[in-house]
């Protein structure tokens, strides 16, 4: 069988099974066009190793990893099927790369940002014309909510109520839809924008909640764009020898984190909270959640404390 051939089967078996399967697709289409659409039987391991390591000249990165995964499923479909015999995948995998760490931003962070943002709003012109203050909305609404920046920028003017403060989430990762009320700080933010962005003009169903000044929908390239410069002029940064900076994301993970760490504070019991959280977020399960609560120095802090509170024996009065 050719090669295009079997994995646009196997994409269509995946997304039977409910399952979005873009980015493997993508892939496995890519695998297709790197070492050629020919027999299975003919693929070889020298061209498999060179999809695989990409233009990194020999050097491990995550995203060899991530192909790797698409490949292994795929290969693991075609054996069953004889689609081949063999699979022409490395049988040794190298060691993976230091495990990346994402930055947590600080109450400090938030302000030297939503400052940059103030202080450009004559001078900002980057993105296709995003605009400051789409820009600080952007950022509060990440910050607050720990949406997705797909959740975010795909959210309409309709999927805003605002006499309940409710923001809609409609079918994103998982096809699931879900509710993420917003606190009042958060949501007179959100009504001020939509004043000032959507109040002069006309509005329907599919209008934009985050949109340029032209009132076309914020594209991610653009946020990520504005965001860079943002942070930039803000001096929000990690070493400047890190190879990772600061990311549009990183509000995701700084909002478990946050939530984890009021938690502890405030006594609660954290393990019984943690699948409110899930929910929250939108994951499929707690173990996906987990890998947002990084710990940071006040977390290790407080969870900490709260063992001590734990172990530390009762004193009988006297």
């Amino acid at each position: 069988m050719k090669l295009s051939k079997a994995v646009e089967q196997y994409i269509l078996h995946k997304r039977s099974l409910g399952m979005r399967f873009k980015g493997q697709a993508t892939q496995l289409r890519a695998f297709v066009k790197a070492v050629g659409d020919r027999d299975m039987q003919l693929v070889k391991s020298a061209p498999v190793v060179r999809f695989l390591e990409g233009s990194r000249n020999g050097s491990i990165t995550s995203f060899w990893f991530c192909k790797y995964h698409s490949l292994t499923g795929f290969y693991r479909y075609a054996l069953a099927r004889e689609y081949c015999l063999n699979s022409p995948l490395p049988l040794t995998l190298p060691q993976r790369p230091e495990r990346f760490e994402p930055y947590i931003y600080t109450n400090r962070d938030m302000e030297q940002l939503l400052v940059a943002a103030d202080c450009m709003r004559q001078r900002f012109h980057v993105g296709r014309g995003t605009e400051p203050h789409t820009v600080r909305t952007l950022l509060l609404l990440l910050y607050g909510t720990g949406l997705r920046i797909s959740e975010a920028l795909s959210l309409l003017l309709s999927d805003y109520d605002a006499d309940s403060r409710v923001l809609t989430i409609r079918e994103t990762k998982f096809f699931k839809s879900r509710f993420v009320p917003v606190g009042p700080d958060l949501g007179m933010i959100l009504q001020r924008y939509i004043d000032r962005q959507w109040s002069s003009r006309l509005c329907t169903e599919t209008t934009p909640l985050l949109a340029n000044r032209k009132g076309v929908p914020l594209t991610r390239t653009a946020a990520e764009l504005a965001f860079k410069v943002v942070r930039q002029q803000a001096g929000v940064s990690r070493s400047k020898n890190a190879r990772y900076q600061p990311r549009l994301h990183d509000f995701r993970h700084t909002f478990a984190v946050v939530r984890l760490v009021t938690w502890y504070r405030e006594g609660r019991n954290v393990q019984r909270l943690l699948p409110h959280l899930t929910t929250y977020l939108g994951h499929g399960e707690v173990n996906a959640t987990q890998r947002y609560l990084t710990m940071t120095t006040e977390l290790l802090e407080q969870a900490s404390l709260c063992f001590e509170r734990y172990a530390r024996p009762e004193v009988p009065h006297a």
